[in-house]
């Protein structure tokens, strides 16, 4: 899955990149076809914040989270877009 990442008042970090690429991998498992998949990272008064905007198989999700620490924010990212993704995949299994 290719990611874009857009960093806002911060430094470019390759290793944040590469520890959400395998964190966001794991997305794949329950979507068929991802078309884009954006990660952005602001730094707002300190703190970091985070969003993730994905668009697979016909469907938007968006997940945010804010935190001090970014791999926090890369993990809280990871749990509630596995969460939506997961809720619509089993949906589509039900029927």
């Amino acid at each position: 899955m290719k990611i874009k990442y857009t960093w806002k008042h911060l430094d470019r970090s390759e290793a944040a990149e590469t520890y959400s690429n395998e964190k966001l991998e794991r997305v794949t498992k329950f979507v068929q076809k991802v078309i884009s998949c954006d990660v952005t990272f602001e730094s707002i008064h300190g703190e970091i914040h985070a969003n993730l905007n994905l668009n697979a198989d016909g469907n938007h999700f968006n997940a945010h989270n804010q935190n001090k620490d970014i791999y926090v924010c890369i993990d809280g990212l990871e749990d509630k877009i596995l969460s939506q993704v997961s809720k619509l995949h089993d949906k589509k299994s039900h029927h």
